[in-house]
């Protein structure tokens, strides 16, 4: 493991500018650093007014991007193969990783969908199709043993999950009103399991940040 600080992390800033925002892409990549032992350097940007410089680091003006030195790695799924390849060991490539992502990788969309919606008349449809979708992943992650996705060891799949199951939990609770995406004993002992862990709460931020983040979506 490394703990050198070599690259810089460019993230999306908290509302006050002096730390990480609520970003699940920049977490994603962020997680897969902190599980490897490497602390960036991070450089926050107020994505509601990206300076003209940072276009010049990445013209697309996305976050996260990791600037290694060689070469800036614009996306989180690319960071975090970087970060793998790079520094193999603690590995993310646990066991059964390929089957955990199918399962796990559409429930962002599929929530979003729900919680995006404006068309009354589909909200029962959205919904429906957000629950059985995260009742997939809660049976396979009690069919699995979990606590995580691949066991009791992070994973390629969770730097992926648990960014989104965070911000999913704190939406539906606060927004629509839904409260049984804890109810849910897999989803509920992941996200006790996660939530709880070093690198989730060194790579972290705030539910008032998620909050605040998607407060456009329902105004």
């Amino acid at each position: 493991m490394s703990s050198e600080t070599k690259y810089k992390l460019y993230a999306k800033a908290s509302p006050d500018g002096k730390g990480l925002g609520d970003c699940p892409f920049t977490q994603r990549a962020n997680l897969a650093l902190t599980i490897k032992g490497v602390t960036p350097e991070y450089i926050y940007i107020d994505l509601h007014n990206k300076p003209d410089w940072f276009f010049q680091i990445n013209p697309e003006g996305s976050v996260p991007v990791l600037d290694t030195g060689d070469r800036k790695i614009t996306q989180s799924a690319e960071i975090v193969i970087f970060a793998e390849e790079k520094y193999p060991n603690p590995t993310l490539r646990q066991p059964g990783n390929d089957k955990a992502m199918e399962v796990s990788q559409n429930i962002f969309n599929v929530f979003g969908a729900w919680a995006k919606n404006k068309e009354e008349s589909k909200t029962g449809e959205l919904k429906q199709a957000f629950i059985a979708e995260l009742s997939k992943i809660n049976d396979y992650l009690v069919s699995n043993g979990g606590p995580m996705l691949c066991g009791k060891e992070w994973s390629i799949s969770d730097c992926h999950f648990a960014p989104r199951i965070y911000h999913i939990q704190a939406v539906a609770k606060h927004y629509l009103k839904y409260n049984g995406v804890g109810e849910m004993p897999g989803i509920k002992a992941y996200m006790d399991f996660v939530f709880n862990s070093e690198p989730f709460k060194r790579t972290g931020y705030p539910e008032e940040y998620i909050l605040e983040g998607w407060a456009k979506y329902f105004s």
